[in-house]
């Protein structure tokens, strides 16, 4: 048959014939792409679920842009935890009655009238440090800066340390860990990630602070210019209270407002000494806390900072005429103060410098604790004494015995100012008649000191905190150079805040 004549005979074929040749093959075709269509879509639910429990879309997604910066939910929540944990030692015991830990932070309002909840508060919070951060990083970067060698060691260590908290918790694995913490996507290399981030912006800004050295004369000059702003002030005060002399809460009237001037006034022109004084508080306390003037020292402020005064009594008690015994009824909102001055103090004086071995305990209120942690002080501070008994001897038993984390610089402290350490501390170190080489025990909340007084700093407390100031504003103007321009936005749905803990 030829080609031709088999064409035309295909042809006359019944259409019937043909149709249902087309739906056989037909059939036979859509079964197997539904089959293979069946396990595509079933291995890309796999993919996708793996991927979903694995993180991926969390630490792909954008739920944030922080200038040219894309930031994925798990990078939010590392900084919203961040937040979270400076408020947390912002307000020590207290926290526990500002959250609620067993309610959800999106549940808990910040400012309820303007509908602000904690997270809200917390991801803003926690947005505003990743611009800090991102633009100290990002010019770090721009400038060569690396991580050193021991801090690239520091972030190991933590991480290998994840290994151990996932153990103690029960969590399976580091990542495990992570995700509890931080939310889903949060795992050890982006972990990493992270730590390296804010790890060289933190030590491309200190190293910057550190640069900031200021001459005697700047020094000087700054002081003489605003003397008020490091100067300390030590005063006695009494409040009478327009709602205690009204007796009600109805509004203050203007003959209450009278009464309570006059009273403050007779009792300021009456005193003649800071004994009487302290007398007189309690003789006009309110009834109800009178109870308080038993102690002498309520009414009593001691080196107290302008900033640190009420706004009513600043002006009065930085005046450069003030003399001690001056008395004075100085108006408030709320009613008035009577203010006796005592004395101020121009912070002209040398710090210290010590040396220290703690010996810790967890639990002060562990008697056995105590005394173990007693005799190895008497003990350390025996082997001092029947060896050489010179600085770096005792820097050396330092180094090996204490457990505080300056051990490693022979327990140092330097320019240690009044009040910087615990009271038992303080006091030991700012004995008037403290002197170089002299060594003793200390107990405090920490357990035991073996302290070493190496001497009196070139630096005066003034000067500290002329220093400071002027290293704070400088540093603050670099950062905000920085900062300039530079914003963030928050992708809402994408960012799962909080993590679970």
């Amino acid at each position: 048959m030829s080609a031709s004549r088999e064409k035309k005979e295909r042809r006359a074929a019944p259409a019937a014939q043909q149709t249902a040749g087309k739906k056989s093959g037909m059939n036979k075709g859509l079964k197997t792409t539904l089959i293979v269509a069946a396990i595509a879509v079933f291995v890309a639910l796999v993919v996708f679920f793996t991927m979903l429990s694995g993180g991926y879309f969390a630490s792909h997604t954008t739920a944030a842009v922080v200038g040219t910066h894309k930031l994925s939910p798990a990078m939010v929540n590392y900084f919203f935890k961040g937040a979270q944990t400076s408020l947390q030692n912002q307000y020590g015991d207290l926290y526990s009655y500002i959250i609620d830990s067993n309610t959800p932070l999106s549940e808990q309002y910040y400012d309820e009238e303007q509908g602000v909840t904690w997270a809200d508060y917390l991801t803003e919070e926690g947005l505003k440090t990743a611009v800090r951060t991102y633009s100290i990083y990002d010019a770090a970067v721009a400038d060569g800066a690396t991580l050193s060698e021991e801090k690239q060691s520091e972030i190991d260590s933590t991480l290998d340390n994840l290994d151990i908290y996932a153990q103690l918790g029960n969590f399976g694995s580091a990542n495990g860990y992570l995700t509890y913490v931080y939310g889903t996507g949060c795992n050890k290399q982006n972990f990493r990630q992270y730590l390296e981030l804010t790890e060289l912006a933190a030590d491309y800004a200190t190293n910057y602070e550190d640069s900031l050295i200021y001459t005697p004369e700047q020094i000087a000059e700054e002081y003489a210019a605003n003397p008020n702003d490091y100067d300390r002030v030590s005063y006695r005060t009494f409040f009478y209270s327009y709602s205690d002399v009204q007796g009600d809460d109805a509004d203050i009237t203007d003959e209450t407002k009278a009464e309570t001037k006059a009273l403050a006034e007779q009792m300021a022109q009456s005193v003649t000494g800071e004994e009487q004084f302290v007398a007189l508080c309690k003789e006009n306390a309110p009834e109800a806390s009178v109870s308080y003037y038993d102690d002498d020292s309520y009414t009593l402020r001691e080196d107290y900072a302008y900033s640190a005064c009420l706004p009513a009594t600043q002006d009065w008690l930085f005046d450069a005429a003030r003399v001690e015994g001056d008395c004075a009824a100085l108006e408030s909102e709320a009613g008035y103060y009577v203010v006796y001055y005592i004395s101020r103090s121009t912070n002209d004086f040398p710090l210290v410098n010590v040396r220290h071995i703690l010996i810790s305990v967890s639990d002060t209120s562990d008697e056995a604790a105590m005394d173990d942690a007693k005799l190895k002080a008497e003990d350390l501070l025996a082997q001092y004494e029947s060896g050489d008994q010179t600085e770096e001897a005792f820097a050396e038993l330092a180094r090996t015995n204490s457990a505080d984390t300056g051990a490693g610089d022979g327990g140092l402290y330097e320019n240690v100012y009044p009040g910087q350490m615990v009271t038992a501390f303080n006091d030991w170190c700012f004995d008037a008649a403290r002197k170089s080489g002299d060594v003793g025990i200390v107990q405090t909340d920490y357990g035991y000191h073996v302290v070493y007084f190496v001497g009196y700093s070139d630096t005066t407390y003034q000067s500290y905190l002329v220093e400071n100031a002027l290293r704070e504003n400088d540093y603050t103007a670099w950062e905000s150079s920085l900062t300039d321009g530079v914003t963030y936005t928050l992708n809402a749905k994408a960012a799962k805040r909080g993590g679970k803990k």
